[in-house]
């Protein structure tokens, strides 16, 4: 039986291949946790779903994703993972951004776990890139190959250094990730001129992040084996110092 984190992860690989397969994969591109979790190897499960797409109506857009959600080749998917669909909602529908809620259980189990897939339209960032899915998740799943485009490593860093600076409430998933694609050399390319500005204040908020944050929304979503060693406060503050560090370089 699949844990809560790999249920959802399972799901949001089965769209994935399913939206791939109706849509042309030239207008999205995954972003957020996912695109680190299937494409940078992060060690941080992902609660919810992020991509951008362009030029697809609203409406088109919403009979593709409820197409997806409602078939039966869809559905026999999850079944085979022993998983099911519980309540779909739609809770935002507009130009800028369209959302879906979903209720995803284990077959027999009357609990469900909730997760999200939401898309903004936008003209997609430079740095996409069409790639398969790190075949480790998907031998793991024992999944058909996954092939969509997503951001590169350097668009993933700017990305997360806008977020890290602009979010109303500042989140340590930003750093933790922030501190995954520093280390994969992302840090040591120059950022766009309108990302820079934000460098300040993404070194206030990234310095005002507590442990007790850290352990909620970072901790809580790696596997028990990475849990020891993050559980460590001294392992936030090395993690914590090392972002400050790449985003001081920065503004330099």
């Amino acid at each position: 039986m699949w844990t809560d984190r790999q249920a959802i992860e399972i799901f949001h690989l089965q769209f994935l291949r399913a939206f791939g397969a109706r849509v042309d994969k030239s207008l999205f591109a995954l972003k957020g946790g996912c695109n680190l979790r299937f494409y940078h190897r992060s060690i941080r499960y992902s609660e919810d779903m992020d991509i951008d797409i362009r030029t697809l109506a609203i409406g088109t857009l919403r009979s593709n994703v409820e197409a997806i959600l409602a078939s039966d080749p869809f559905r026999r998917s999850l079944r085979a993972q022993q998983l099911e669909l519980g309540q779909v909602t739609a809770p935002k529908q507009t130009q800028t951004t369209q959302r879906w809620k979903i209720a995803l259980r284990t077959i027999g189990q009357s609990t469900s776990v909730p997760t999200r897939i939401e898309f903004s339209r936008r003209a997609l960032d430079d740095g996409t890139e069409l790639a398969q899915v790190t075949p480790g998740l998907i031998q793991q799943y024992r999944l058909y190959p996954v092939l969509v485009q997503h951001y590169d490593a350097r668009s993933a860093f700017a990305q997360k250094i806008a977020a890290l600076a602009l979010r109303a409430e500042t989140q340590a998933r930003d750093i933790f990730d922030l501190k995954l694609l520093a280390d994969a050399g992302a840090g040591d390319m120059p950022l766009r001129p309108e990302l820079a500005e934000h460098l300040h204040r993404a070194v206030e908020n990234a310095m005002a992040v507590g442990f007790d944050d850290f352990i909620g929304q970072v901790v809580a979503f790696l596997e028990p084996e990475h849990q020891k060693e993050y559980r460590l406060r001294a392992s936030w503050e090395m993690l914590q110092e090392r972002v400050v560090a790449v985003l001081e370089a920065l503004r330099s």
